[in-house]
């Protein structure tokens, strides 16, 4: 399965405060390397570890949870970034409740 971004570009205009980002921080929180036109990652073949979710999980995360609760994690912090940014809703990810 894998983790159902819906390729938004929320998270990648959302990353200050992440410590792992801030050499790709523009200094307004957006990421250096998202296309400012496509919205998409211009290194996503070649993304830092943290922007790849399932990966992140198996070599870190995966002793403090299962990959359910992860998904649900992230999936929440997603959702609440789409909303803050006013994402169209069909790009939006749905979480289950």
């Amino acid at each position: 399965m894998g983790f159902p971004c819906t390729i938004c570009g929320a998270c990648c205009r959302n990353i200050s405060g992440v410590k792992e980002l801030a050499p790709f921080d523009l200094g307004n929180g957006v990421c250096r390397h998202l296309d400012p036109q496509t919205q998409r990652c211009l290194i996503y073949e070649n993304r830092p570890q943290i922007c790849r979710i399932d990966e992140m999980y198996e070599k870190v995360f995966y002793k403090h949870y299962s990959l359910e609760e992860f998904y649900a994690l992230n999936l929440k912090a997603c959702q609440m970034l789409q909303e803050k940014e006013g994402v169209e809703e069909i790009l939006r990810v749905k979480v289950e409740k």
